[in-house]
């Protein structure tokens, strides 16, 4: 039958590898006594056989025995043969056991020759030996078996079965059932041989699969273990990091310094760096190391640096021990003797920047790991992101300073005519208290105390019209925020000229209702002033068309923590869905507005830390409010911070 699969192919072939080894182990003891028996047969019928015949048949027979002790030799002293070696192996043996068995077939001639039935019986004896000597020593290859056995013993019995002496017929027939009995016995010992076999080598697979099976688990588990110490470790950087990321700290140096810090404990190197590179100018940025020994602005050449070579990797680099490696003839560790180091690129907008790395004096201990490779790239991300950040900041900073003193121009721009009619007032008075004077002092009839008096006049009026100037120049100037401790009564005392500008030239009554008692706020005097400014413009505005009395109520009072400015007019009032929308850049209801004064009142009002909303009057109109924190909250609005940052960062 065919092999189920190929590994039953192969088991069959390991089986009869198997047999033939042990067909070629058992077989020294059947030929060496098959030796001895053909000698012994041969000395007890010398004299009872022709001398020549019995010759002949001991040579042939011993001839084919002492070939058969060759094979045995030259078997044991081959190398491990492979299957087709072994098959040849069989089948030379095999072919040697036939030739023995014909040659004890030829024993017949010897029963022949026999002078009488003792010595027949004594020749049947014999034969019956080596026929159980085969039997028990060939049975591991049965083919071995089949061709020695019936050679051996089918001449000798057909003989004695064409015999017609009583005796000898059932010698024959004894001779029959025993041949029959032998092989019955060869198959039955070679089928529990091959089933022993099939079942050691079985065993034998099964102990092998299980030692790798168990090889296999323990390195499974090894490998789990190590990805799990790895899967830990990689955890607890993330973690540390996210702790770095997640802390709020408006100031750029904070962030990055901090940074460093947890990446000085990760990798456990007292030096971190973030550096700036332009060309071969390497610039320190932000640093954490021994003594101060590098500090922010330290620049050194870029290639005595490691640095050089993380910016041509695409992958951070890192090495712990540089005096065993090839680092060693590096201009950095002849020059600083820096032995461990790990850094990344940095890049900003998607070109690169800088690096961060850290670095130490002494060997690590333990080999960076793909953990550490990749905790270190994500930090430089992070740093990257960072600094982009903070120029995109200054960049939207700078535009909205810009454009908040094109709003104060703008307003001013639309008090023009108003305030060069405020100034001329005052000129005017100066102009006519100057020709009165100089009249009288023509005709010489004056009086010192007019004199005086009017002098002092003219001096009120200029006094007058450069406070005016003072404060378009100051409310025109572009300045950065102060954030100063101030009153809201101070404040609007400032812009009082202007207040009273408005309401003249639209005809439009204004009303304060202001808590005497108001604490101080922390603010700018300025920006508060324009964001008051613009919500009277806008007020006046929507009263414009308005046939009913048009009155505007400035009031603010103490909530809390915080002062609420309000101002309510009496316009027309705008509709629930136009109302959302007010504070969104760009949308007016005017038709030549630009939709950017509540944009810019809403940002000044959250730089310091405010909001600004408007809600409608149970009656007419509209009434917007703001907030502005009180001075003793011992905070600065998060603008003035900002501001701060953009004044000292030193990126970029």
């Amino acid at each position: 039958m065919a092999p189920a699969n190929p590994s039953d192919d192969g088991i069959d072939r390991r089986i009869y590898a198997e047999q033939v080894r042990l067909l070629y182990a058992q077989a020294p003891l059947d030929t060496c006594a098959s030796l001895l028996l053909t000698c012994l047969l041969a000395l007890i019928l010398w004299p009872t056989i022709a001398r020549p015949a019995l010759l002949t048949w001991l040579i042939l027979l011993e001839t084919t025995l002492l070939l058969r002790l060759a094979l045995i030799l030259a078997f044991q002293r081959a190398p491990n043969p492979d299957q087709s070696a072994i098959e040849r192996w069989a089948d030379r043996y095999t072919w040697a056991c036939t030739a023995s068995g014909i040659c004890w077939g030829g024993c017949v001639f010897l029963l022949v020759l026999s002078p009488s039935l003792v010595y027949q019986t004594l020749i049947a004896l014999f034969l019956g030996g080596a026929l159980m000597g085969g039997v028990l020593t060939m049975t591991p290859v049965l083919t071995t078996c089949a061709f020695y056995s019936l050679p051996l013993a089918l001449p000798p019995v057909l003989w004695l079965l064409l015999q017609e002496d009583l005796i000898r017929t059932v010698m024959g027939i004894t001779g029959i059932l025993y041949l029959l009995l032998a092989l019955g016995t060869a198959h039955r010992y070679h089928q529990n041989l091959t089933r022993s076999l099939r079942l050691a080598i079985e065993n034998l697979a099964l102990a092998h699969a299980s030692a790798v099976a168990k090889e296999q688990t323990e390195t499974i588990n090894r490998q789990l273990a190590d990805q799990q110490a790895a899967l830990q470790d990689s955890v607890t950087g993330f973690q540390e990091f996210y702790r770095v990321v997640s802390i709020p700290r408006r100031h750029i140096n904070e962030r990055l310094q901090a940074l460093l810090v947890m990446g000085c404990q990760r990798f456990d190197t007292a030096i971190g760096l973030v550096t700036c590179i332009e060309g071969q100018r390497y610039e320190v940025i932000h640093a954490i190391a021994p003594s101060d020994e590098i500090v922010r602005g330290d620049v050194f050449n870029l290639s005595d640096t490691y640095c050089d070579h993380t910016l041509k990797a695409q992958s951070p680099l890192g090495f712990e021990h540089a005096a065993a490696s090839r680092w060693r003839e590096h201009p950095c560790y002849l020059k600083f003797k820096l032995e461990t180091y790990l850094g990344a690129q940095i890049q900003v907008g998607g070109e690169p920047y800088g690096t961060l790395c850290f670095s130490d004096y002494r060997p690590r201990a333990k080999l960076f790991s793909t953990v550490d490779q990749e905790l270190i790239r994500l930090m430089a991300r992070w740093a990257g992101a960072v600094i982009e950040q903070d120029r995109m900041a200054m960049a939207v900073q700078r535009q909205h300073t810009l454009l908040v003193h094109a709003s104060r121009l703008n307003t001013l721009g639309e008090m023009a005519s108003g305030l060069a009619h405020e100034i001329n007032q005052p000129i005017t008075a100066i102009t006519l208290y100057t020709e009165t004077c100089l009249a009288r002092l023509q005709n010489g009839s004056f009086n010192p105390v007019e004199i005086r008096e009017t002098l002092e006049k003219i001096a009120a009026q200029s006094t007058r019209t450069n406070a005016i100037i003072q404060h378009i120049r100051r409310f025109a100037r572009q300045s950065k925020p102060q954030y100063l401790t101030v009153r809201i009564k101070d404040m609007l005392d400032g812009i009082d000229d202007f207040l009273r500008l408005e309401i003249r030239r639209h005809q439009v009554q204004l009303y304060q209702t202001i808590a005497p008692d108001l604490p101080a706020v922390l603010a700018d005097p300025i920006q508060f002033q324009q964001v008051i400014l613009n919500l009277i413009h806008n007020a006046v505005d929507a009263m414009s068309a308005s046939t009913e009395p048009r009155t505007i109520t400035l009031f603010a009072h103490s909530d809390r923590e915080m002062v609420e400015i309000g101002v309510k007019d009496t316009g027309p009032g705008i509709a629930a869905d136009v109302l959302n929308q007010l504070l969104h850049p760009f949308f007016t209801t005017k038709p030549d507005g630009l939709g950017l004064g509540l944009s810019i009142s809403q940002s000044i009002i959250e730089a310091h830390g405010g909001r600004l909303w408007a809600t409608p009057n149970p009656g007419r109109g509209i009434t917007f409010h703001f907030t502005l924190p009180l001075a003793n909250r011992g905070d600065t609005p998060e603008s003035a911070k900002t501001d701060l940052s953009l004044e000292t960062a030193g990126i970029g």
